[in-house]
């Protein structure tokens, strides 16, 4: 049976000094009953990301490839507890993640969870979309049996994890989606309604409709057609 009080927290970044603070910030707030870690992947940053997160009291390992694959892979492989959780260097979490995440594997044969996102930096359009459309999609994909893994609100088991390979290091794009397909086969999946997150609407707003594309193509390529080769990268936004 898993041990489900102790949650290791991963947080990818790469040049993040500006922002790495929001999350670090929400993480300590955590009204989780157990023990948790959080680990900054320092990821060939060349501003003061590792820094500013130091000041916050966590780990920070260095990854000196640039990549998020590569970085979440570094952070995985640093966890020491059998739950791990990921979040983006951009993103606040509420109080109640962790407790809700350690809700969800209190059953056995859990093996990963995740839930909906708003953005805490634009209350229009995009916000709308985001809590209303998205999270429509990431429900109709768990009730397709096509759960929806993303980077910024998801928890995996480590053994889980280890079973499949961890990561696909060839992918440059949305190996947190291909993963959470290759995990359907070693357990239940959970979306979590309860499991909320805000994120930075900032890639939304440098790329416009653009943004809808790029998702719309990786996710046809890497749901449906298992074709992860076919993903496609993101240009830098820092």
């Amino acid at each position: 049976m898993k041990t489900t009080n102790k949650i290791s927290v991963v947080i990818p970044a790469y040049n993040e000094e500006d922002w790495i603070e929001l999350p670090l910030k929400s993480l300590k707030k955590q009204n989780f009953d157990g023990e948790y870690e959080i680990i900054v992947v320092n990821n060939a940053s060349t501003d003061d990301t590792a820094r500013v997160a130091k000041e916050f009291d966590v780990r920070v390992v260095e990854e000196p490839q640039k990549g998020y694959t590569r970085a979440c892979q570094t952070g995985f492989d640093e966890a020491n507890f059998p739950i791990i959780a990921v979040t983006d260097a951009d993103t606040k979490v509420p109080p109640n993640w962790l407790s809700e995440i350690k809700k969800a594997f209190s059953d056995p044969e859990v093996i990963g969870t995740y839930g909906p996102v708003t953005f805490h930096d634009n209350d229009g359009y995009y916000n709308w979309l985001a809590k209303y459309g998205f999270t429509a999609f990431l429900k109709i994909n768990d009730l397709l049996g096509k759960p929806h893994f993303d980077g910024f609100n998801m928890a995996v088991s480590k053994e889980g994890f280890e079973k499949v390979g961890g990561f696909n290091l060839e992918m440059k794009s949305a190996p947190d989606v291909d993963l959470s397909q290759r995990l359907t086969n070693h357990g239940k999946i959970l979306y979590n309604g309860d499991m909320k997150v805000e994120t930075s609407a900032r890639r939304l707003d440098d790329w416009g409709f653009r943004f809808f594309i790029h998702h719309a193509i990786n996710y046809f390529n890497v749901v449906w057609l298992r074709r992860p080769d076919k993903a496609r990268d993101f240009d830098d936004i820092r």
